[in-house]
């Protein structure tokens, strides 16, 4: 679907309480403070809904020339190929898509929101890339194939595919300036930026696995059970064992399970390394599935395995010795590959289990928590649990830890697909698509206290309990805004679900208070039934009210309001599977996290944007924190700077200490440095979006961000070089002494330099490389986390500026020393050596420039011509 909004005078504005993927969204009235912007809403909208082929969207020259899919608030292109490729075939599939958003003003046309799935469909028919096996999960055949490789019945088939377009329009109102216009194109990109919480990976897993035998048996033998929560203790954190009741634990230790039952399978280095996780789990956990014959007895020998590893938790708790969760993952593993080497595993008792706990506690760092996830972190302590084992039972793992060579086949096997038999059924899989119908609120409200209604599939998430995001779809209803399409798969047996629409059908069901079928068969409310309206920004005046406080009207308002459904009919469809849609349309796999350059990027001030975007463009061959970066990383580092700058003069001004805003901190043997607030960013971004005065403030923080920068480019260059970039790039790597650049760095590099000026460190470049060097290479290597490692960086780092400290200019001479200090030079002046007598419009200056280095005392003071200082600046002759 493409949602496309029309400006016929350039006025609209949206509303909506929470950023892209559930985040919180600033305040309203740093982007709703205008009356006039409210009462367009209210008064002045015009909606339109059609049907556009792909072909009149893509095809028509004149309109792709005046489309502009990039404005400055989206985020960049993020999609790989396997993403890209998993969309493609949604479209050739006739699957839905999420919707895109227009503004058109006219003369051209802005992508609000879909900027991912409009540049795909170009690059696609644009031949740009070819479909990736992974990406591909139906039509495998497809594989490796271009727009133009595909046959001309299948490029027709694409270029016929129609989207659903939802165009809205203003009328009857006078044309709006550039601010207006631009607070209104990111009220709509944040509204239907809000409409998808992005499906977890366990939830996305429950789906997928929702008829699996073993899963199912899995499930019902462990809810409820202490099995259940032994495992919560072994591999979960505290707070999943406080929702151990609820559904989504159980999915979340399932999830767990199913990696640790095909890990023995993989070898453990080509694990650390693949791209292919995901895929090579989901096949092999397939394969032993399929190929169970007792369920029973296969989950027997689990929890034979889960009991040893309590057994070995007590004694740890006993004995007061280290662990963690990672511990019990690395046993999980072990145990079940001595198993497979023909140890019996339920005889480990006693002497054992006193020397590998000893042996784990005095190597607790090998299970650091910390970077877990990095491979070297991976394979250390996968490697180091095999050891003791070895050593114990006399025994070669290397099969596990990294024979490839002998994996290779098996993967081979596990990869294989029929690539002719796909193709051949590729028209078997098209789904058959009708037109939207539409239907009342009360109508299927009516429909769902009917047992052939069903709300809630199986496969469905929970209700997501979000007030604020609820409120926002009652106010779009109040506003006449169309909402996303609701679908429903119809099956033969009568019985109608929901496959995508439920959260906006609960919120709707909340707010009325209506009962509706859950999927057992029982009349069951919304976990947030009869709720109050909550941070409206354009019904305000109807935050705090629940539906019986509204008037008559209002409630025939919600309850006339036309939804717009797709049914899609089992018997026109029967290959049609209504998982896999759901999973197409809730799966958002690069959401815009919250306290981020690419959500900041939708909504600040367009100067602040723009001012931070050209700079880290020009600094990008050197100065960055990820080569390539297409997530906006190095501009959000650039604005977590500018921030720093911003909040360092109210130390200055208000007596606060540094460490106030920047923490740094002994972990995983090394010294680390972090904002404490990343949330603080956020706050202050939204000051400079809605003050003008702390909005020229930040601009002046960008400028001695950029000084920052020039300070750094400064110390790095320390001989002639012909390629600076190149240069600076492999100076800052070996500085910062590490293969992998990070945020920290650059937070350490700037806490080092914040008070140094930059004359001083021209001055004194080299000495102060020298010394910056030296400091990183203490951060790393803290033996056991010593503290006493950090209060000696600190205290270096306080030398560094007591060191390069510039002097406060305190000395003044009395006219009587002034004649004297002109005497003494012989009534030259130092700087042009011509005459120089008392009367004349002198200055008293420092012979060294306090600027770089030089003392506040009279031995260091000159008398010069006014006209000689001044030209002198703060060179030293």
């Amino acid at each position: 679907m493409i949602i496309m909004v029309y400006f016929y005078n350039k006025s609209l504005i949206a509303s909506n309480n929470k950023f892209p993927n559930g985040g919180c969204r600033p305040m309203g009235l740093y982007f709703l403070k205008d009356d006039e912007i409210r009462e367009i809403f209210k008064s002045h909208i015009k909606i339109e809904s059609k049907v556009v082929s792909i072909e009149s969207l893509f095809a028509n020259v004149r309109r792709m020339n005046n489309t502009v899919y990039d404005p400055y608030y989206q985020r960049n292109y993020v999609w790989e190929k396997d993403k890209a490729t998993y969309f493609i075939e949604s479209i050739l599939l006739g699957t839905e898509i999420p919707p895109l958003v227009f503004f058109n003003t006219g003369s051209i046309i802005e992508v609000i929101d879909g900027r991912q799935r409009f540049e795909t469909i170009k690059k696609f028919i644009n031949n740009e890339f070819h479909l990736t096996a992974k990406g591909l999960s139906s039509i495998k055949g497809f594989a490796k194939k271009s727009f133009n490789d595909l046959s001309q019945e299948i490029q027709s088939t694409l270029w016929d595919t129609t989207l659903r377009i939802i165009e809205f329009g203003v009328i009857n109102e006078p044309r709006l300036d550039e601010r207006k216009e631009d607070l209104i194109k990111k009220e709509i990109f944040r509204r239907y930026n809000s409409g998808i919480t992005p499906l977890k990976n366990f939830e996305i897993e429950k789906a997928i696995y929702i008829d699996d035998n073993l899963s199912s048996f899995m499930k019902k033998q462990l809810k409820n059970s202490m099995v259940f929560k032994n495992i919560l203790e072994l591999f979960f954190v505290d707070r999943d064992m406080e929702l151990i009741d609820k559904t989504v634990t159980l999915e979340k230790v399932m999830q767990k399970l199913r990696l640790f039952l095909v890990l023995p399978l993989i070898p453990i280095n080509y694990y650390a390394t693949t791209n292919k996780r995901k895929d090579l789990i989901a096949r092999l956990y397939e394969n032993m599935s399929n190929y169970n014959d007792d369920v029973d007895k296969f989950y027997l020998n689990f929890i034979n395995k889960i009991n040893i590893l309590v057994d070995i938790r007590n004694i740890i708790i006993k004995n007061k010795l280290n662990h963690n969760r990672l511990v019990f993952e690395c046993l999980f593993w072990a145990i079940s590959i001595i198993e497979k080497e023909g140890i019996n595993v339920s005889k480990i008792k006693g002497e054992t289990y006193l020397r590998l706990t000893k042996c784990i506690s005095n190597n607790i760092d090998k299970y650091e928590m910390t970077n877990s996830h990095f491979y070297k972190a991976l394979i250390e302590r996968f490697s180091f649990t095999a050891k003791f084992f070895e050593n114990e039972y006399k025994i070669n793992l290397d099969l596990y830890l990294s024979n490839y060579d002998k994996f290779k086949p098996d993967l081979k096997e596990i990869f294989n697909e029929d690539d002719t038999s796909k193709l051949m059924i590729y028209d078997t899989l098209r789904l058959n698509r009708p037109d939207a119908s539409t239907t009342t609120i009360e109508d299927i409200c009516r429909q769902m206290l009917k047992r052939r209604f069903l709300l809630r599939p199986s496969y469905q998430r929970g209700e997501i309990i979000n007030k604020a995001k609820s409120s926002s779809i009652i106010e779009s209803i109040l506003l006449d805004i169309k909402i996303p399409p609701i679908f429903i798969y119809k099956r033969e047996s009568g019985i109608s679900e929901v496959v995508d629409g439920q959260q906006r059908l609960l919120s709707i069901l909340g707010f009325i208070g209506q009962e509706f079928i859950d999927e057992n068969g029982n009349r069951v409310k919304t976990e947030k039934n009869n709720f109050s309206l909550s941070k409206l920004t354009i019904l305000s005046e109807y935050n705090g009210m629940k539906y019986q406080d509204l008037s008559d009207q209002k409630k025939d308002k919600i309850l006339d309001f036309n939804l717009s459904i797709v049914i899609i009919d089992e018997k026109l469809n029967p290959h049609f599977d209504p998982i896999d849609l759901f999973i197409r349309l809730n799966n958002k796999p690069y959401p815009i996290k919250e306290n981020s350059f690419e959500m900041w990027n939708s909504y600040i001030d367009k100067e602040i944007v723009t001012t931070i975007k050209e700079n880290t463009r020009k600094h990008s061959k050197w100065f960055y924190s990820k080569v390539n970066s297409k997530r906006m990383e190095d501009e959000e580092l650039y604005a977590s700077l500018v921030y720093l700058e911003y909040k360092i003069k109210d130390i200055k001004n208000e007596g606060f200490d540094i460490e106030d805003i920047i923490d740094v901190y002994v972990r995983s043997n090394r010294i680390n440095a972090r904002i404490k607030h990343k949330t603080e960013i956020t706050k202050t971004l939204n000051e400079v979006t809605n003050e003008e005065s702390t909005k020229l403030e930040f601009l002046k923080c960008i400028k001695i961000i950029e000084t920052f920068i020039k300070k750094v480019r400064t110390i790095l260059i320390d001989k002639d070089t012909e390629n600076a970039d190149q240069y600076l790039r492999e100076e800052l790597d070996r500085m910062f002494t590490q293969n992998r650049r990070t945020f920290q760095n650059f937070y350490t590099l700037w806490y080092i330099l914040c008070y140094l000026n930059y004359e001083m460190i021209k001055y004194n470049r080299i000495k102060i490389k020298g010394d910056i060097t030296t400091l990183f290479q203490l951060m790393k290597n803290v033996p056991g986390n010593d503290n006493k490692k950090l209060d000696e960086f600190l205290s270096l780092i306080k030398d560094l500026w007591s060191t390069y400290r510039i002097q406060d200019r305190n000395v003044i001479l009395s006219e009587q020393e002034k004649a004297e200090l002109i005497k003494i030079q012989k009534n030259i002046c130092p700087i042009c050596n011509s005459p120089l007598f008392f009367g004349d419009d002198i200055h008293i200056d420092h012979i060294k420039p306090l600027a770089i280095g030089g003392r506040d005392s009279i031995v260091n003071l000159q008398a010069t011509h006014k006209d000689c200082n001044q030209k002198k600046n703060t060179k030293y002759i």
